[in-house]
């Protein structure tokens, strides 16, 4: 999980040095609460609250500003925010500007990576405690005006945490599951995503690695070949696939969807992991539950399974 946390970060940013600064951000009849976060910013004008995410989007150009809440301390995240693990995520170093806002530490970061045929520029305000780390993306197409990509940095800029307020992720989530019968419990959410182990917190101690990941998407794609589509999701998790032994169709809460069970390739201390993963489309858009372990493969196949079973939309 530990891992898979930095990875994400990864995916995300990119930098170049400059210099510090100092923000008191106050609130204004122009903030608006994220929903279901601890932020409160100026979103851009033409910006609308995201559906999909806790942020907001512009329909017209695609571009984006989004809140990601991390159950990692800021002092752990900040390190991955190195130029040569970014560079190999795909990431070009752009900015890196160091702040001090509202009274703690913070990043701006400005980077540029290419996906789905386009290139996108992103800013990315980073802080937080030792308990959580917030990421604030603002995302937006090269191409587009430079005026646009100023008014995504000032929002980003505009951030206001307030740490004395409560976030109930489980409650904040359009979906659920049922954790009767089983010894998992929540331990964690990262964006449109509820971490569940055993013990509750993250990174996991069991000896079994036991973990279980619901999860929404962001976006909205056209999905024509949905069967191809699991498989190579499945494939884009930071775990090498050695095989896939079964993928079959699966219908759930109305939705249809596929049902995969593959397994790792051995890492450096010979351990594999059993995977499980389940895919439900919903119009555009999908929900993916992800089960993995590396010991006890029958007993926690037949949790993961019996969790996938209880889900459904609120």
């Amino acid at each position: 999980m530990k891992k898979a946390v930095f990875i994400y970060v990864a995916l995300l940013l990119s930098f170049s040095l400059y210099g510090q600064q100092n923000i008191a951000n106050e609130t204004t009849a122009a903030h608006v609460v994220v929903q279901n976060t601890k932020i409160s910013l100026v979103p851009p004008v033409d910006f609308s609250v995201a559906t999909n995410f806790a942020g907001f989007q512009q329909d017209s150009s695609g571009a984006s500003i989004m809140v990601v809440d991390l159950p990692a301390p800021f002092s752990e995240i900040a390190k991955a925010f190195t130029p040569e693990g970014l560079k190999t995520q795909g990431m070009d170093l752009l900015q890196k500007e160091e702040l001090i806002l509202n009274g703690i530490p913070a990043i701006l970061i400005k980077g540029e990576q290419a996906a789905y045929g386009n290139t996108y520029h992103k800013y990315t305000l980073a802080f937080g405690s030792e308990t959580e780390s917030i990421l604030i993306n603002g995302t937006y197409q090269k191409e587009d005006d430079a005026a646009l990509g100023e008014a995504i940095k000032s929002a980003v800029l505009s951030s206001i945490y307030d740490t004395s307020k409560s976030v109930d992720p489980l409650e904040s989530a359009d979906f659920e599951i049922a954790l009767t019968g089983t010894d998992m419990v929540f331990a964690a959410s990262v964006a449109n995503s509820l971490l569940f182990n055993r013990e509750g917190q993250i990174p996991g101690t069991a000896t079994d690695k036991a973990a279980f990941i619901v999860a929404k998407s962001f976006s909205e794609m056209e999905i024509p070949d949905k069967k191809a589509f699991s498989e190579n999701r499945l494939r884009q998790n930071p775990i090498t696939i050695e095989s896939i032994k079964s993928t079959v169709p699966i219908r759930i809460d109305g939705l249809d969807g596929f049902e995969i069970i593959a397994e790792s390739k051995p890492d450096e201390l010979g351990k594999v992991l059993e995977l499980y993963q389940v895919i439900l489309f919903s119009d555009k858009q999908y929900y993916i539950l992800f089960g993995s372990s590396e010991e006890d493969y029958e007993k926690n196949m037949a949790v993961f399974k019996s969790l996938t079973q209880t889900f459904k939309r609120k």
